[in-house]
């Protein structure tokens, strides 16, 4: 294999990036720069046999604003000022007229509804079997109420109808007077094709975030292509079924200062069923924005920086993710990536690091952010600054104001928005303060009956013998050879021990071992008890908790309890 035919053949995990324009000049410059970026990332996305179905690709824009008023007006609509688009996969026209019903129900005028005009020669066999219905819903408002209230009742009335459709098919990529999304299982390369309106030189844009996909946890489907209506994401939630759950329980104590509780309960569920860990994420992100929670905590809420175990932290920084983790989970695992509500523009890593995030700002105030360099060729005497993302760091764009933040910038806007560290001191209370000596007092840990036990629990002679002893005797992990060829036991022809019928999900993934040890600045087994409480608004009596270094309650930390 030559030089060149090993650098084409290479594979990695997904492509992703965004593009951003600090003037906030929208361009289609920006839109076709966008997209030769995604092209040049197709390598880490995967081929279907027929050569032309991928595992998705997509954009996500801000609203062309030129070219929708156009294509309006060439239907005899002259759009007013504030109006919204979805973008819809439908399969029958019956779920066009309810969209149609639930947005007059919620003082939502649709206009128009336009057929996206596509070229299918652009897609493989399998896209081509699943290829849906694809158009756009121009919508406005209806009356005063909704005037003013027009981009939660365009959240509202999305969740309604998917709640109304059921039909797995059915997906509704955007809807919003912001962003547009144009995405799908077509290749990078072809999706200029595809979508026909993309050569539209009206087709103007101000940022761009795109992905490539590299599917692992689910096949490949047109609703799952990214980016998401909020996120592009590279990686996987390893903590998803924990994610999922928490903010089932959480559902239950929502109060918005955006909606009405008669409005929250039209929109629970916040997740969709079926989708992805990258889209339960998504659903999260733009739940949290879509009622009012400041961008940048929103995002450092859901995956934070490294700070139980990270020693140089600063304590006003930590105190923040100590507080916002007594609200929400992280939604951990190798992970980068890139967000938006509109307005701001950003891209952070996971505390873990595992994903490539490299930028550039160039002198004519434009910004890329992607998984690699050499997505856009730039000349040197044009870069004004390049860099990359580190562990548990981002990076924002305010595009209403053209500036760049860096980590620093958004770690001290963070740390100072609230009284964290005062809240904490006053409420939080941790256990192993209150422990003076460990095992002082053994006697309620001997029992005459042991070795029954441990046949109970499964701890065999082997386990004792070499793994056991050798941590006691040497105070570390023994070694030994990785692979289990052990029969899973339900196929096993001997009796086993009701405990190995359960087995851990595991994707496998491009994720390398994480040693608990080894690695502990970016993990933590802390845990806290204490009430459940609303994550939508910021208060000091959220922050009384108990907090414990480990889930494992020992006897001494439960004496101090009761």
């Amino acid at each position: 294999m030559s030089y060149m035919e090993r650098i084409t053949g290479f594979k990695d995990n997904c492509g992703f990036g965004l593009m951003a324009d600090l003037n906030n000049t929208p361009t289609h410059k920006n839109l076709e720069d966008a997209i030769i970026a995604l092209e040049r990332m197709m390598h880490r996305g995967a081929v279907a046999a027929d050569g032309k179905t991928g595992d998705g690709s997509g954009l996500l824009l801000s609203m062309p604003d030129a070219f929708m008023r156009k294509v309006a007006l060439k239907e005899g609509i002259d759009l007013p000022e504030n109006y919204a688009v979805a973008m819809v996969f439908a399969t029958n026209d019956e779920q066009i007229e309810i969209f149609k019903q639930i947005c007059a129900k919620n003082d939502l005028k649709v206009v128009l509804v336009r057929d996206v005009p596509v070229d299918t020669d652009a897609l493989g066999k399998y896209a081509l079997q699943t290829l849906p219905k694809i158009k756009q819903i121009f919508v406005v408002a209806n009356s005063i109420i909704a005037q003013n209230r027009f981009e939660a009742l365009l959240y509202l009335t999305r969740k309604e109808i998917e709640h109304k459709i059921n039909d797995k098919d059915f997906y509704i990529p955007s809807f919003s007077n912001k962003l547009i999304s144009y995405k799908g299982l077509v290749m990078p390369t072809t999706i200029k094709q595809f979508y026909k309106d993309l050569n539209d030189s009206d087709f103007k844009i101000t940022f761009a975030l795109f992905h490539q996909r590299f599917s692992t946890n689910t096949l490949p489907q047109w609703r799952l292509a990214q980016p998401f209506r909020g996120i592009a994401h590279n990686g996987e939630i390893n903590s998803i079924a924990a994610n999922r759950f928490n903010v089932l329980i959480k559902s239950e104590v929502f109060k918005s200062s955006v909606f009405s509780d008669e409005e929250l309960d039209r929109i629970l569920p916040i997740l969709q069923e079926g989708a992805s860990d990258s889209a339960s994420l998504d659903n999260m992100f733009e739940f949290l924005i879509a009622n009012g929670v400041d961008f940048f905590k929103a995002a450092r809420s859901l995956i934070p920086a490294p700070w139980q175990n990270a020693p140089y932290m600063d304590p006003e920084l930590r105190a923040f993710y100590e507080y916002t983790s007594t609200s929400m989970e992280a939604w951990d695992g190798p992970a980068a990536v890139s967000l938006t509500d509109g307005r701001f523009v950003g891209c952070m890593l996971d505390r873990n690091g595992l994903r490539p995030s490299k930028y550039v700002i160039t002198k004519d105030n434009r910004i890329f952010i992607t998984s690699e360099y050499g997505t856009l060729v730039v000349d040197e005497d044009e870069v004004a600054q390049r860099g990359r993302l580190k562990s548990g760091q981002m990076i924002g764009i305010d595009l209403k104001y053209g500036k760049v933040f860096f980590n620093e910038d958004i770690n001290n806007y963070l740390k100072t928005s609230q009284n964290y560290f005062k809240w904490l001191n006053n409420h939080m209370q941790y256990l192993q303060e209150y422990v003076d000596e460990t095992f002082k007092d053994c006697s309620d840990y001997e029992f005459s009956d042991l070795t029954k036990r441990q046949r109970y629990f499964n701890i065999t002679y082997e386990t004792i013998d070499q793994m056991i002893l050798p941590m006691a005797d040497e105070g570390k992990e023994p070694t030994g050879s990785m692979g289990d060829d052990t029969p899973l036991a339900a196929f096993s022809q001997v009796q086993r021990n009701w405990s190995d019928f359960f087995r851990q999900k595991f994707a496998q993934v491009t994720n390398p071992p994480i040693d608990p040890y080894r690695e502990n600045i970016v993990m933590s087994l802390n845990t806290g008890f204490g009430q459940i409480h609303n994550i939508l608004d910021e208060k000091e009596v959220y922050a009384k908790r108990l907090k414990t270094v480990s889930p494992i309650l020992m006897k001494e930390k439960f004496d101090i309890l009761i």
